[in-house]
């Protein structure tokens, strides 16, 4: 397999080349001697996401935004009508798809992908392989690094991507704040909805930030953080932002 990557307002160490642009975009184009659908053995539908793998864990940042994403098939026609090797084009998608998300990939999860195009037309019969276009279209103001990146709990099953000095103070205490902002955001949805009968959940639940545990699998676990975890580590730094809210002069 050949692969080959053009980053557009972007590169493999920024997620953002242009201020004043938050449009980017990745394409990536594989030539494959074998086009592997979901009916693929495993073994081969891995092969196809380490080697996928290996070029995309050059980037040091993650997409955790909404992404569009083309995809263009130039593959042998007539294979593909006289024989069941080339699948439809839904099962030669996935285990693409498939290979962009985790630590090693560009995406946290395939629920970021919010449309899919995908066509397919005849190769160019002097062309030995088939090749296969990628096109991730994203806003790189919704990206985090992978150095230094937890999945914090904000919600029963609900997690935040963040970056932080596990070992700051500072750092703790910045994002103890921005948890229990989350969580106070569900709480007062909850109050609108249960007691007044007015449902806010689209603005104040709905976010491009967080995440379902279940769509943690591509990360190890130790980047996943439960808000009782967290507050250990809190604890441990002498963090207690319980305080920072009290006025100067409350107890006098």
């Amino acid at each position: 397999m050949k692969i080959s990557i053009v980053n557009k307002n972007c590169s493999f160490d920024n997620h953002y080349l242009v201020n004043i642009s938050a449009d980017s975009s990745i394409e990536i184009e594989l030539e494959l001697e074998r086009v592997v659908s979901s009916q693929s053995k495993k073994i081969i539908q891995d092969k196809l996401t380490q080697e996928l793998s290996n070029e995309l864990k050059n980037y040091k940042w993650l997409i955790f935004g909404k992404v569009q994403v083309e995809i263009h098939w130039y593959i042998d026609s007539v294979k593909r009508q006289e024989t069941d090797k080339i699948g439809d084009l839904d099962n030669i998608t996935k285990p693409l798809l498939d290979s962009l998300i985790g630590k090693n990939g560009i995406l946290i999860d395939d629920s970021q992908i919010n449309s899919i195009h995908t066509t397919s037309t005849t190769k160019n019969v002097l062309k030995k392989d088939n090749i296969v276009k990628l096109f991730i279209n994203f806003n790189n103001d919704y990206t985090v690094l992978k150095q230094n990146l937890f999945f914090l709990q904000t919600s029963q099953v609900i997690y935040i991507p963040l970056n932080f000095n596990i070992n700051s103070k500072e750092d703790l205490k910045s994002i103890k704040f921005l948890i229990e902002a989350f969580k106070q955001k569900r709480v007062f949805s909850g109050i609108l909805k249960n007691k007044m009968g007015v449902n806010l959940e689209e603005y104040l639940v709905k976010s491009n930030y967080e995440f379902h545990r279940t769509r943690l699998n591509g990360f190890d676990k130790n980047q996943i953080i439960t808000d009782k975890e967290f507050d250990q580590i809190c604890k441990k730094e002498g963090v207690d932002i319980i305080n920072e809210f009290k006025e100067p002069n409350a107890n006098k």
